[in-house]
């Protein structure tokens, strides 16, 4: 696996040295800067374009662009980490989209004995979210979303899911906590938001709010809009 990001790396390297002399002595030497400025461009787009695109993709709900993008991150990537965390992010849209299936088959090809902190998190919290959405057995989901919390407890989307597997085993308050305390670092991503709402609106239509609950339905279709 070394070798192979090694070799897109060398790769990438000889194609953005390549451009400027192959430009220069086919079109004349002016073409040489505009070789040197395309290889500057093309660095930038695969370093800083798009994997923050992906994100931002992601962050809007739009599953299927972003799991677009981390494909590509992955097969552009010049480490092994970064490799890895583009095939969990892409994971994750297509748990989001609905497609568990090749999101199982994804997560079942990574070897978690490699993991860092933060990749086992969201390798967990991946699991987690892929039992909660195929009605697999909740408790099962909240042992995967406690252990993914012990580890970032920081990161909103896994205390969502926390908060998802708690509703699903009847744990309606301490849901209710975990959803309001989501917001303590500031304004969430928009298709984060929305979700939160419409759980919060599930949580109160279950103590019997239904106020409470039409309201988080409003702000959730005012965030998505």
């Amino acid at each position: 696996m070394a070798a192979q990001h090694v070799g897109r790396a060398i790769g990438w390297t000889l194609g953005c040295l390549a451009a400027p002399i192959v430009a220069g002595s086919l079109l004349g030497r002016r073409w040489i800067v505009v070789g040197v400025v395309l290889s500057i461009l093309a660095t930038l787009w695969l370093v800083l374009w798009l994997p923050r695109t992906a994100h931002a993709a992601f962050a809007r709900g739009r599953y299927d662009r972003a799991a677009r993008r981390y494909r590509l991150l992955a097969l552009l990537s010049f480490s092994a980490g970064r490799e890895r965390a583009a095939v969990l992010s892409r994971a994750g849209c297509d748990i989001a989209a609905g497609r568990l299936a090749r999101a199982e088959r994804t997560l079942d090809s990574l070897d978690p004995d490699v993991f860092d902190v933060t990749e086992r998190a969201v390798f967990l919290n991946n699991r987690a979210c892929g039992v909660l959405d195929s009605s697999g057995d909740p408790t099962t989901a909240l042992a995967l979303a406690d252990e993914a919390i012990g580890l970032r407890p920081d990161v909103p989307a896994i205390q969502h899911t926390r908060a998802r597997a708690l509703l699903a085993v009847g744990r309606i308050d301490d849901a209710i906590a975990v959803l309001d305390a989501m917001r303590a670092g500031g304004e969430l991503e928009p298709a984060l938001e929305a979700t939160r709402c419409e759980d919060l609106a599930t949580a109160w239509e279950k103590k019997g709010q239904p106020d409470y609950a039409r309201d988080y339905r409003e702000r959730a279709r005012l965030v998505a809009r």
